[in-house]
């Protein structure tokens, strides 16, 4: 019963979560190298803690890390003028949207591994 109770959780989240994506419009939030940077980064992380009896939790916790680390690495390709964006506020926007998004699949990771975790 307490299993069924984290997945309805969970579908709520999801439910608000959607609903406030779809408000601004799904294709702002498809990077597929973004997810997939977390997502590496959160498995990696897990086998780096090396605790095969919180290896999900350890995952959860890589996914904020490696959120944190592609929002940073995206902002400083931003300011250093790596596609030459740099004053173009459309261009900037564009880019720092994209920094974002590590974030938010982080958290999504996370939110979902807490119903899995050992």
């Amino acid at each position: 019963m307490a299993k069924m109770k984290q997945y309805i959780g969970l579908l709520i989240c999801f439910i608000i979560i959607i609903g406030a994506i779809s408000h601004v419009g799904f294709n702002y939030y498809n990077d597929t190298l973004s997810f997939l940077f977390v997502a590496g980064g959160s498995v990696g992380y897990g086998f780096l803690k090396n605790q095969k009896d919180k290896f999900i939790t350890n995952c959860g916790n890589g996914a904020i890390y490696f959120g944190w680390l592609g929002t940073l690495i995206g902002l400083i390709a931003l300011t250093a003028g790596k596609w030459d964006n740099w004053g173009d506020i459309e261009k900037t926007g564009l880019a720092l949207s994209v920094a974002m998004l590590t974030l938010l699949y982080g958290y999504i990771i996370k939110l979902i591994l807490l119903v899995f975790k050992n």
